[in-house]
C-alpha cells in the first residue's frame, strides 16, 4: 500500500510539472521579444560554441534580427512570428530558423520545434539594442 502511495504522489508531481510548462502563443512572443533584447543562455556543443555561453538576441520592432554567438560570430537577419513560434532568415546563416518559447515556472526556454532540443534559456530581457548589434 505505501508503494502505491508513493507511486500515485510521484505521478501526480510529474503531471503537475508537465502541466506548468506553457508554449508562448503570437500574441505573448510579439509582447516580450519586439523590440527587446534577450540574452540567452545557450548550451554547450551547438552552434554559438563547444563550451555555450550568453548571446545576445536582438528581436528588432522593424522585423530585424541580430545575435552574437559566444564564439564571437555575428549573424544578422529578419525575423518574423508564425505559429507560436518566432522564425530568422538570417543572412549569412540558416533560413527560416524556427523557434518555440516555453515557460515553466520562473524559466523560458528557447526550444528547436522539430528536435525538441534546448536551444537556450532567458537570462535577461532588454529594451532597445544595448549591445549595438
Amino acid at each position: 500500500m505505501k508503494d502505491l502511495i508513493m507511486t500515485t504522489m510521484i505521478a501526480a508531481a510529474a503531471t503537475t510539472a508537465a502541466a506548468s510548462e506553457t508554449m508562448m502563443s503570437n500574441a505573448q512572443l510579439d509582447g516580450l521579444l519586439t523590440g527587446n533584447t534577450l540574452y540567452l543562455a545557450i548550451p554547450a556543443g551547438g552552434p554559438g560554441g563547444p563550451e555555450g555561453g550568453t548571446a545576445p538576441f536582438l528581436y528588432g520592432a522593424d522585423g530585424k534580427a541580430a545575435v552574437k554567438l559566444p564564439v564571437g560570430t555575428t549573424l544578422v537577419g529578419t525575423w518574423t512570428i508564425e505559429n507560436d513560434r518566432y522564425c530568422v532568415d538570417w543572412d549569412n546563416g540558416p533560413k527560416n530558423s524556427c523557434t518555440q518559447m516555453v515557460k515553466s515556472g520562473g524559466t523560458i526556454s528557447m526550444i528547436d520545434p522539430q528536435t525538441g532540443e534546448n536551444r537556450g534559456t532567458v537570462e535577461n530581457i532588454v529594451p532597445g539594442n544595448p549591445e549595438s548589434l
